[in-house]
């Protein structure tokens, strides 16, 4: 039996800083996180900006891919998130003035 995985909100932060090096956001509301049971990949789903046409998700293999902040994190269908792309990378990146909504709030 799979025990209940969650993410630390400096996890969460670290996907935070991953999206907002790329694109543009003013808020990020993560839905909800689970480990599917047959393959063991961990799937995060979460919504950008309050749109929930804005609504995507990030899988993972290992835990530990979501303890830096440093890898890029494109976001699909990329159509849908162009308008938020950013025409360059940020590497200094700051998410203060980006509204979080964590799991379990």
């Amino acid at each position: 039996m799979l025990t209940k995985e969650t993410l630390t909100k400096r996890q969460q932060d670290n996907v935070v800083k991953r999206i907002a090096k790329s694109y543009d956001i003013e808020s990020i509301e993560f839905l909800n996180f689970r480990q599917d049971p047959m393959t063991g990949t961990y799937h995060l789903k979460f919504k950008i900006n309050g749109d929930d046409k804005l609504q995507t998700g990030l899988s993972v293999s290992k835990l530990s891919r979501f303890d830096n902040s440093t890898d890029n994190i494109g976001l699909d269908p990329v159509e849908t998130f162009a308008e938020l792309k950013k025409s360059s990378i940020d590497n200094n990146v700051n998410i203060d003035s980006i509204y979080i909504k964590y799991l379990g709030e």
